[in-house]
């Protein structure tokens, strides 16, 4: 029931902060579509599908003189200003969208293609380590599967339980250690990905300094990663529960303590394989720069060009990939398209093709998990229930 809720929560907040965000964007773009008003032009309006009566609102309500006169639609009532918005502004969007040159797009698939063959590369050194040898073809095919139920369900049916599930029933049921390859394999990149992040704002201080957002997340993300690396080496100090009177009795009450032991010692086995940590880590900084230049890929798409090319890029996607890592929303949704908005709007891009931006590079992800629908569909073990699922988590 506990993790139901925390699904509900995700999905509500992503719906407010998308419809806050749509709605933000829109208002701007209506206003814009809106401005042949100012000058009495009211048959150019007339084609945005406005009835009359609207037009005459907007026209004796919102007008602002100056020079030359503006139109602010705050000064309408919601229950008048809602409508004129949500009729306008999507228009306005999907405009953006189809400036897409389909070129640039498929390039941006291609490099996530990459990232999701590094990616399995990655997982299967990992698996190794425990003894889980699996054929590569099968690796592949779990990895997409696993892709397949991050973007389409929610729960705790994730993509991450459905890897472990299918490697453990591959491989003897080893349980345990398919399961702390999952958490390693997700460890290693997220923590790479913050350093990515420190690093470049470290490179870019001056223009950190410039913006007390950047500050903030400097110091959230080192504290972050301190914070990971400590967790790391209290997991690997054998005989760290020991040290503390009572703490070895509490965890031994706790629900499946054998299952948690076994975790751990399969978690420490990888101290002993420095060259398997190094190249993993390596990899990691390939897909997540991979992951960026498929980014990069769809704004050239877009026709964006930011104030100083890559380095936009280079210094933001780092740190909106390490807060939509917080699983504060569902899939990242909402979180995202705000970071885009607030971040590239330091740099001149409009909020409309902000969030295409944002979109696009994941709709250029959803391809790859469309594609794991279909792993899914010819893989030959089932998926069990749900009640499984969670007893394996």
């Amino acid at each position: 029931m506990k993790k139901k809720l925390v699904m509900v929560a995700q999905v509500l907040v992503s719906v407010a902060i998308l419809a806050y965000l749509f709605n933000s964007i829109f208002a701007g773009q209506a206003a814009d579509k809106l401005k042949p008003l100012s000058t009495g032009d009211s048959a150019t309006v007339l084609q945005l599908g406005l009835r009359p009566d609207q037009i005459e609102a907007v026209r004796t309500t919102c007008m602002q003189t100056g020079a030359p006169a503006e139109i602010n639609l705050k000064l309408l009532p919601l229950r008048q200003r809602l409508p004129i918005i949500w009729k306008i502004g999507p228009v306005g969007l999907w405009a953006v969208f189809q400036t897409i040159r389909l070129g640039w797009f498929l390039l941006a698939v291609v490099c996530i293609g990459a990232v999701c063959l590094l990616g399995t590369i990655r997982w299967q050194m990992i698996l190794r380590v425990q003894g889980l040898d699996l054929k590569f073809s099968r690796t592949v095919s779990i990895v997409f599967v696993g892709m397949f139920f991050n973007a389409f369900l929610l729960g705790s049916t994730g993509g991450d339980v459905i890897k472990a599930w299918y490697v453990a029933h591959e491989t003897h049921h080893k349980k345990a250690e398919a399961v702390i390859t999952v958490i390693v394999d997700r460890l290693i990149g997220l923590l790479v990905l913050f350093v990515i992040a420190l690093v470049m704002m470290a490179i870019f201080y001056q223009r950190v300094f410039e913006d007390k957002r950047l500050i903030g997340f400097s110091i959230f993300t080192l504290v972050v990663v301190v914070a990971t690396v400590a967790g790391t080496i209290l997991g690997l100090w054998k005989g760290f529960a020991d040290k503390f009177p009572g703490l070895r009795t509490w965890l031994e009450k706790l629900p499946k303590y054998d299952m948690l032991e076994r975790m751990i010692n399969a978690y420490r086995v990888y101290v002993s394989h420095p060259g398997v940590l190094a190249q993993t880590v390596l990899q990691s900084v390939g897909v997540h720069f991979l992951s960026m230049i498929s980014i990069v890929c769809v704004a050239k798409g877009l026709n964006i060009a930011t104030q100083n090319g890559l380095v936009d890029y280079f210094l933001y996607l780092p740190i909106i990939n390490s807060l939509t890592a917080v699983p504060i929303s569902f899939s990242g949704f909402g979180v995202r398209e705000g970071m885009y908005v607030v971040m590239f709007a330091q740099v001149g891009i409009p909020e409309a093709q902000a969030v295409a931006l944002s979109l696009l590079g994941y709709l250029a992800t959803l391809v790859w998990s469309l594609i794991g629908g279909v792993f899914f569909l010819t893989h030959r073990k089932e998926i069990p229930p749900a009640t499984q699922l969670e007893t394996a988590e």
